[in-house]
Order: C-alpha cells, then structure tokens, then sequence
C-alpha cells in the first residue's frame, strides 16, 4: 500500500515521468503508472536495482542526481518526505549535432590552432611588453581565444557525451595529486576576485583507473561554476574521501545558490551559458557529469538560493593492488593551466592573459 498522502499520490499518478516512493530499508512503498510502465518498478520490491544505494543514503532533505534508465541517461530529483524519499525520474532527450555542424567543430577548432599560431608570432615579433596599449590589446586577443577555445571544446565534448564517444584514455591515476595541482592553480587565478580555494583529503594516495585529463576537465568545470557565484571573501571548498569501493570528490561553495526549478535545466545543459558565459554554470555541468558517468560514477547536485550549492561526485574504486604495482604512474603536468584558464576564462580579466601565465 502506498505510504503517500491521497493528494500527492493523485497528482503523481497523472505525471507522464517516473515517480517512485522509497522508504528507509531501500524499498519501494510507491509507483505511479509511469514508473511500472517505463522501469518495472513494483512496490514492496527493493528499490537499488533503478537508483544506486549511495544515492539513497545522500542525507540531504533536496538534490538532484545523475541516473541511467537502461542505456539512457536520466536525471532524478529526490525529496525526503515524512522518512520517505520521493524520486522523480526526467529522461534526458539526446539531440546530438547533424553530420554538418560535426564537420563545423572540427573546423573551428583547427582555425583557433592557426590563430593562437598567429598571435604567437606577432606577438614575438612586436614585443607588446613595450608598449602597454599593445599588451592591452594582445592580452585582448588572448582572452577572446580562449573564450572561442572553451566553447568549441564544450559543444565538441558534449556531442561526445550525448552519443558515448567522449575519448576515454584510463590509466593509474591518483585522485589527489590532480585535485591538489589542479586546486593550486585555480586558487592562484581566483585570488584576484577574492575568492579562495582549499583542498582536503583523507589520505595521502588515491589510486584508481581513471583519465586524468578528463578528471582535470571536470574538476576545471566544477569550480569555474563555482568561482562565478562567489563573491569576494568566499572560500571554495574541495574534499576527496573514500566511502566502502567509492571515491566521494565535493565541491562546496558558499554563494548565490540555483534555484530548485533552475537545477535540472542546468543538468541537462539546458542552459548553455553560451549567451550568458559569466553565468558559470550550463554546458559545463552536463559535460562533468558526463565525466564522471564515463568513469562509471554519478554526480550528486545540491542548491539553495542564498546557501551555496554543493556538488558531489561519486567515482568507484576501480584497482587491485597487484594492478597498481605493476602499473607505471603517469606523469602529471605541471600546473593545468590551458585547461584552467580555458575553463575560467568568462571570469578573468584580459590582463590574466598574458603569455608569461601559460608559456
């Protein structure tokens, strides 16, 4: 029998997406038509084969997380109710690019290679480090390259994401060490907005088979997003823990918060930022969370206006000890500073973008 209240239970009966009722033994105690029809879903039956248990045992009241239905990806708003947890289902629709707009990418990301080019030489030959109305204009250049450079990296990616052929390179990887350099230097850039950036983690090494560089992409994305709400005194904290056979990456700020009608939107890259880029936050949510799915993990979204938001990742402990000791560990770079400055580039001043910050 459903533990629902009548009038809940009446209007979730009419919702065309999921709706399941799950109490504190993991079990489902209710499921509207749709959630019987779309995911077999039957009350009294346990509820960790549709929604993973380290979801379920999120402590938050209100948040929003990555799923899969099958072979397609969902988002699932959960509400704690009464010690009950309501989950609502929203399947995500994949509206990958044409075979022309492919094409287009791929161009532009080839004539951005030869203008950086371009600049590179002029720059060197002019030596605008002399004149400081030609260093504000090459610092000018700078910034709109890479501003291009982010927004055909992320219509690029999240095609990648949408038909599952992001590249995907997984090596020994230690979660800490990219985290920790890839914190540094987004810290060393934040400070001219006031803004500071602390790491913590409960061990010294986190090894796992994971891509490094889309690690480095995704953490890049999480605080550039953050970094936009925040406001000067604001410090952004990160933490790496591991819980059981999975790694728990949080990404805690203090700022504007997003709204509960906003956070799927912005979950499914619904709203791109493209128009917006100081906004912070659009394709480079979805394309995180695709980073973190792609490593067969989920990500956990919680927000309140006026108390910050809160992002969670979950990445699973994929190594035995034999694999890591006969693994050779990778070399990480020194400082992450393309993928920083691409990432964060709607939020820094043209100034930051003089060549000695990334030669």
């Amino acid at each position: 029998m459903s533990m629902l209240p009548d009038t809940l239970g009446t209007l979730f009966d009419m919702s065309r997406d999921p709706v399941l009722g799950i109490d504190g033994r993991k079990v489902i105690v209710y499921a509207n038509p749709a959630a019987a029809a779309l995911l077999g879903a039957r009350m009294g039956e346990p509820a960790e084969g549709l929604i993973q248990g380290h979801i379920l045992d999120e402590a938050a009241e209100q948040f929003i997380a990555s799923v899969r239905i099958g072979d397609r990806r969902a988002n699932v708003s959960v509400r704690r109710v009464d010690g009950m947890a309501v989950c609502v289902y929203s399947p995500l629709r994949d509206d990958p690019p044409s075979s022309g707009q492919a094409r287009a990418l791929q161009d532009m990301a080839s004539q951005l290679m030869t203008a950086r080019m371009a600049m590179d030489a002029l720059t060197a030959r002019l030596r605008p480090e002399s004149d400081p109305a030609l260093r504000d204009a090459a610092d000018t250049l700078y910034k709109q390259y890479y501003l291009l450079r982010r927004s055909c990296l992320h219509l690029t990616q999240a095609a990648g994401i949408l038909h599952d052929t992001l590249p995907f390179l997984p090596h020994v990887t230690d979660l800490g060490t990219v985290c920790r350099e890839l914190c540094e230097t987004v810290g060393l850039l934040a400070e001219s907005r006031g803004v500071g950036v602390m790491f913590e983690a409960d061990f010294a090494l986190h090894l796992t088979m994971a891509d490094r560089d889309l690690l480095e992409q995704m953490l890049a994305n999480l605080l550039s997003n953050s970094l936009a709400h925040c406001k000067q005194g604001d410090v952004i904290r990160v933490e790496l823990c591991r819980q059981g056979e999975r790694f728990i990456l949080s990404v805690n700020d203090p700022g504007s918060g997003i709204s509960p009608e906003k956070l799927a939107r912005l979950f499914n890259g619904g709203d791109a930022g493209l128009t917006d880029p100081a906004d912070g936050a659009g394709l480079g949510l979805l394309i995180a969370r695709g980073i973190a799915e792609r490593h067969g993990g989920t990500m956990i979204l919680e927000s309140r206006p006026g108390q910050g938001t809160s992002v969670r990742v979950s990445i699973p402990y994929r190594q035995s000890e034999s694999t890591v000791m006969n693994s050779p560990m990778p070399r990480y770079r020194s400082d992450g500073m393309n993928t920083v400055l691409t990432e964060l580039a709607p939020l820094l001043d043209k100034k930051t973008f003089s060549r000695r910050m990334f030669d």
